[in-house]
Formats: C-alpha cells, sequence, structure tokens
C-alpha cells in the first residue's frame, strides 16, 4: 500500500521574521449582505462511481481509499467485486486503489491514482483499469547468516515507498511496484544493527521480476535529535522526523519522544533532516554538521525558526458595535474554500488564526455562532446571529493581519425572541 507522501523539503531561513501588523482598510469590514453559510455548502454532495477492471475483464479486490486534492487522507474502506460507489460533499478528490493482496504475491497489481471532481447532484462516472505492478525478491544475508526478518524498502524518486518483511530464512517478495525509473533499495535487519548501502536500481517494467540480495556488512550507529522551535524546546505532539543520507539518498523515518527523536541502524555518515511543521513554526530541512558512526550515538538539535501567518480580529454585534460576542465560531478559509483554521472567539469577542500558514491571497475568514445555538451575546445583545464572511484578503508568512471588527448580522426579526434583538430599520436620507 502506498505510504503517506514526505512533507516537501523547504529550506530553512536563518534570520527570524519580525512579525508585523497589517491592517485591512475600513471598507473591508463585512456586511449582513456578504453573510452566508458555508455548511449549506459542505451539504452539497454528488457521487463518483465506476468498474474497477483488471487484465482481461477480470474484477479484482481492491482497497479504495480517498484523498483531497492535495493528498490528506479522508476516508479507505475494501471494494469487492469489480465496481465502486462514494458519496461526498462537492470538490475536487484524489481516488487510491491498491490491490489488497499480500505485498510478497508478484503478481500484485500496481496502485492506481484516479483524479475526479464531484459535482453537486450529479454523478461522476470514472472507470479504474488495474495493470500489474513489478516485483523484486531475494535473501537478505547478515555476513555470513541469513537476516530473518530483515525489513526491505524500496524507495521511488516521487518519494512513495513500498515495503516487506523478510521470512524466517531472510526470503522476502515485493510486488505491486510502479514500473519507472530510479528505485533505492534500502535494507537493515530486525534489530536495526546491520545495515547495507542502498542498492540502485535503474529501471522496473511492469510485470517483471529482479533478483535483489542484500548483504548487510556494516554495522549501523545512532543518531538522537532535540527539537526547537523559536520558543525554545519543542514540547508538542509527536510528529515523525525524516534523517536522509546525503551520499545515498536512504532515509529512515523515527517518530519524536518528549521533543525528540531517535534513529537506530543508520548507516554511516552524514545526514539532512526533514522536520515537519510543529505548532505554528513551518517546516525545515536542517544539515546538521555530526556524522554518524558504526556503533556510536551523534548527538544533535535541530531548530524550525520561521514562523507562519497569522490573523487576528474582534467579533461584535452589527446593530451595537460595542457589544462584543464571545463564544462565535471562527473559522480560516483559503481561495477554494478549504478550512485552514479554526477557533472559538474570547469572551471579549477577539480571536487568533494561526498555524503553518504561508504568503497567500484569497483568504477569507467565516464568523457565526454555534452551528447548533444560533444565540450569542448577553443582556440585551442574548440575540439570535447569521455568519458574516469578510472580504477576501492576503497573508504573509511571518506577519499578523488584523481584521479589527468583524460585524456579525441578527437574523430576521421574526426569527428574533424580543424586539431588543431586532434589526433597526434603515434611516431615511434627506432629500437636498
Amino acid at each position: 500500500m502506498r505510504s503517506p507522501r514526505l512533507a516537501p523539503l523547504v529550506l530553512l531561513v536563518s534570520v527570524l521574521l519580525l512579525p508585523g501588523l497589517t491592517a485591512l482598510p475600513s471598507s473591508a469590514a463585512p456586511s449582513a449582505a456578504t453573510a452566508a453559510s458555508s455548511a449549506a455548502l459542505a451539504d452539497q454532495t454528488g457521487k463518483v462511481r465506476g468498474e474497477i477492471l483488471g487484465p482481461g475483464g477480470s474484477q479484482p479486490d481492491v482497497r479504495l481509499t480517498w484523498f483531497t486534492e492535495d493528498y490528506e487522507f479522508l476516508g479507505s474502506r475494501r471494494t469487492p467485486g469489480g465496481a465502486y460507489s462514494l458519496t461526498l460533499p462537492v470538490g475536487s478528490y484524489r481516488l487510491q486503489f491498491t490491490d489488497v493482496r499480500p505485498t510478497y504475491d508478484v503478481k500484485r497489481f500496481q496502485p492506481t491514482d484516479v483524479a475526479v471532481e464531484v459535482t453537486v447532484a450529479q454523478t461522476t462516472t470514472k472507470t479504474v483499469r488495474m495493470t500489474p505492478g513489478a516485483a523484486i525478491g531475494g535473501t537478505v544475508r547478515a555476513g555470513a547468516k541469513v537476516a530473518k526478518g530483515a525489513r526491505v524498502v524500496v524507495a521511488l524518486a516521487d518519494e512513495r515507498t513500498f515495503s516487506t518483511t523478510a521470512d524466517k530464512r531472510g526470503r522476502y517478495a515485493l510486488g505491486g511496484i510502479p514500473s519507472g525509473k530510479g528505485y533505492s533499495v534500502f535494507t537493515y535487519d530486525r534489530a536495526r544493527t546491520w545495515v547495507a548501502k542502498s542498492t540502485y536500481l535503474r529501471k522496473l517494467v511492469a510485470g517483471t521480476y529482479t533478483a535483489v540480495s542484500p548483504t548487510l556488512r556494516t554495522a549501523g550507529g545512532t543518531l538522537l535529535v532535540d527539537l526547537y522551535t523559536g520558543d525554545g524546546a519543542y514540547d508538542g505532539d509527536p510528529v515523525s522526523v525524516t534523517a536522509v543520507s546525503r551520499t545515498t539518498g536512504q532515509f529512515w523515518v523515527a517518530r519524536t519522544r518528549n521533543g525528540s527523536v531517535t534513529f537506530q541502524g543508520l548507516f554511516p555518515g552524514r545526514y539532512r533532516l526533514v522536520v515537519p511543521g510543529l505548532d505554528d513554526y513551518l517546516p525545515a530541512e536542517v544539515n546538521p554538521a555530526v556524522r554518524v558512526r558504526s556503533k556510536r550515538t551523534a548527538f544533535t538539535d535541530a531548530t524550525l525558526a520561521v514562523r507562519g501567518a497569522s490573523v487576528t480580529g474582534r467579533v461584535v454585534d452589527a446593530n451595537r458595535r460595542a457589544a462584543t460576542l464571545g463564544r462565535a465560531s471562527v473559522r480560516l478559509l483559503d481561495a477554494d474554500g478549504d478550512v485552514l483554521d479554526t477557533t472559538t472567539a474570547a469572551t471579549d469577542g477577539t480571536f487568533l488564526l494561526d498555524g503553518q500558514l504561508t504568503t497567500q491571497s484569497g483568504l477569507t475568514v467565516v464568523v457565526g455562532p454555534d452551528p447548533n445555538n444560533p444565540y450569542l451575546g448577553q443582556g440585551t445583545s442574548y440575540c439570535r446571529y447569521a455568519e458574516a464572511t469578510t472580504p477576501p484578503f492576503g497573508v504573509t508568512t511571518g506577519d499578523q493581519t488584523v481584521l479589527g471588527d468583524v460585524a456579525l448580522p441578527h437574523l430576521p426579526d421574526a426569527q428574533q425572541d424580543g424586539e431588543q434583538c431586532h434589526t433597526p430599520a434603515p434611516t431615511p436620507r434627506e432629500t437636498p
């Protein structure tokens, strides 16, 4: 099965960007006319269906996984019977079909990806044709002995990986590999003690078998990395960090624990580290000066210094600008309508939206009550409110954009509980 792609490699910027404040012009304040319901758009769905065909019209048993357009995982299920059907919200998706036969089956089909566009109240039909993949196999040895339980990983040029484990006799087979050019085969023993330099395969052809029998002759080393952000030592949720050999391109992935990550069984040499975004700091590639040596442990650290953009504002009553609306739901949407961040306004109506936001335009903020409770405010401002959407705006990496007051309109008078929540009639203009 296709593994998640590695995070894009982002060069570490050595100068910390100082946050600046960029206020929107007064004309950017949202009005009742801009109030809209993104939830209604999310309720609009369509279907995508089709046949799943193998060679000669066969109907393979596959696992269907669906992602956003940017390969963010959404769901997965087994799909037997030669057909599939999904009901999804309107939008763009990528569907991936993976042969459910074991990875050691050399006749396994290679994964097939399909891009689809789901349209409201319509069915999109897309036939999927599965084709045989390439296969490799052989016996893994550590010195003069077979390496039972050794791990074999095939890395493609596009950063996808396929892997399997050798049996008790060191034998392995790996099928369903997409045909193409430029493959690296990485191997290490079960204890991550013995390793081999990666084997380069120039080309693999669909439906063919290539013998690869690595011998693990080198004792691996260990690399321990402490993670930091511009705010200090990282103490957040566990993340996956990748160590990539500067010489061979061979890579290892390990999870952090208590703000540190340990790589065991590395082939001796120098490595670069691919660190995902931490909190609201952007992903980075770090080139530590240390060298990994056989049977030794090297220590280093990796610091993320570039902060993402942020957006601030305050939610107020459109009828009484002095009345702030705490507990309002606030969402930040990109130009495609995808949610980038969510929060709840503080008791004074203020909010902060951040994360690993890079420079971009066409963003909007949607503010409103809880979807299940239209009430907000206190005292005479305890009323029923509708959503409001700001005009589009842009953000810059490392800077803070200040929206100012975001005015939330009342629902129509007929839906209110008292006259204090009625919207005042517009003042007639005087005739000159």
